[in-house]
Parts: structure tokens; sequence; C-alpha cells
């Protein structure tokens, strides 16, 4: 099993905009074979909205599959010119 976390920032004017497109992508990965779960978090400041996704994968391949599915590369187009930050870290889950 895989854990993803990907931590992504956005300026507050921008922050609907993202937001609908995380809901999106969100939405249609639960429904892909081998995604165990699927989680988004907020936080807001005064400049910025920080996201917090969290994924569980239940194999390497799925999670592959995933990144090649239509609504993850539609989300890549949207979200790249909101994101003032972006870090996508990947574990291997134990026991």
């Amino acid at each position: 099993m895989l854990t993803v976390i990907a931590m992504l920032s956005c300026k507050n004017a921008d922050a609907a905009t993202l937001l609908s497109a995380l809901d999106n992508l969100q939405k249609l990965s639960r429904k892909e074979v081998g995604c165990l779960r699927y989680e988004l978090a907020v936080k807001n400041n005064d400049t910025q909205t920080d996201y917090i996704v969290t994924e569980q994968w239940a194999t390497n391949e799925h999670f592959e599959e995933h990144k090649l599915a239509p609504h993850f590369k539609t989300f890549g187009e949207q979200a790249g010119a909101l994101l003032t930050h972006s870090n996508i870290d990947v574990y291997k889950t134990i026991g």
C-alpha cells in the first residue's frame, strides 16, 4: 500500500478555483480501482491558502494508473498556473 501526501498552496484570490478543481479530482479519484482513501484539508492565512491531499492506494500500479487518468491530467492543466507551491511525497506503508 502507498500513502501519498500532496501539499499545495495558492494565493487567496485563486483559492475558490483551485478548490473546485481539487474537489472534482477528489470525487473522481475516489471511484478509481485501488483508491483506498482520498482526503482533502484546507488552511487559510492572510495571503495564501494551503491544501493537503492525503491518499492511500492499494498498490504502486494503482497509483501509477491514477497519474495517467484523464481527470488527473485535467487537474494538472487547471491547477498549474494557480499554484505558488507544491510538494508531493509518496510513502510505502509499513504493516
